[in-house]
């Protein structure tokens, strides 16, 4: 089923309109499409595509930011500004941080060749009901927030899994991933590092899986995002201080 990039909220007209829900959301940004996960063939048609990442634009809504910015059907997009799209529920938190007006930066592919997008996030057109945040996100994703969401950030070199009251977060530091896994009540299940080639027999068994998937999920993309190398700054090297000319006094001459 095609995922809905975009959603609906309802603002108060006047002042004396009824109080909104409990729990009702500020206006969301809006893409103004419809997005599923790509098929194998599609995906094998690009060797670009990291695996696992990206998604096919379905349908497009008229008017829409989408539209306007000139995004077709079948495009694939697979980044939003340096974040590699990952999964539904990855890319509603995305839209969650932004805010309409914000301009953000798609890159994809059109008929097999890289492009990039500039597009101006619209407000989510108004309904006659106001959402609850639960309800928006069950409109979007079918079952959107009772499955599990994996997000990595390229900047931070981190890769994080969240399931039911359950985290982990992966970090890298060279050859070494710093991993830790929280429970219910954010109680600590393991807090500790990983070398790169290390065996897993450390983490919890039921987390093992999990965090192999992490790790490999958070090296192809920094393999596919490679960081800037910094220049090195020029030493500078003060003059050494000029020595001061002595003059000899003059002898004081006899009248």
């Amino acid at each position: 089923m095609a995922a809905q990039i975009g959603w609906s909220v309802a603002a108060p007209a006047e002042s004396d309109a009824p109080r909104p829900m409990r729990g009702a959301c500020a206006p969301h940004a809006w893409l103004g499409l419809h997005l599923s996960k790509p098929d194998e063939t599609t995906a094998a048609q690009l060797p670009d595509l990291p695996p696992g990442i990206g998604f096919v634009v379905k349908s497009i809504d008229e008017g829409g930011p989408a539209q306007v910015a000139g995004i077709a059907e079948l495009d694939l997009l697979w980044k939003i500004g340096d974040q590699m799209l990952v999964n539904e529920a990855q890319v509603a938190a995305l839209l969650r941080l932004s805010k309409p007006g914000q301009e953000i930066v798609l890159s994809g592919f059109r008929a097999g060749k890289p492009m990039e997008v500039r597009l101006k996030l619209g407000e989510a057109p108004n309904t006659k009901k106001p959402f609850t945040c639960d309800m928006v996100e069950s409109s979007i994703f079918p079952g959107g927030r009772s499955g599990p969401m994996r997000v990595v950030n390229v900047a931070e070199k981190s890769a994080s899994f969240s399931a039911d009251k359950e985290r982990a977060v992966v970090r890298r530091e060279g050859e070494i991933y710093l991993v830790k896994i929280e429970g219910p009540e954010d109680a600590v299940i393991f807090d500790g590092e990983l070398a790169k080639d290390e065996a897993l027999d450390k983490l919890p068994e039921s987390w093992r899986q999990r965090i192999q998937v992490l790790c490999r999920t958070l090296d192809r993309a920094l393999a596919a995002n490679p960081s800037p190398q910094r220049q090195p700054r020029p030493r500078v090297v003060p003059a050494p201080p000029q020595p001061r000319s002595r003059i000899a006094p003059l002898a004081a001459q006899e009248p």
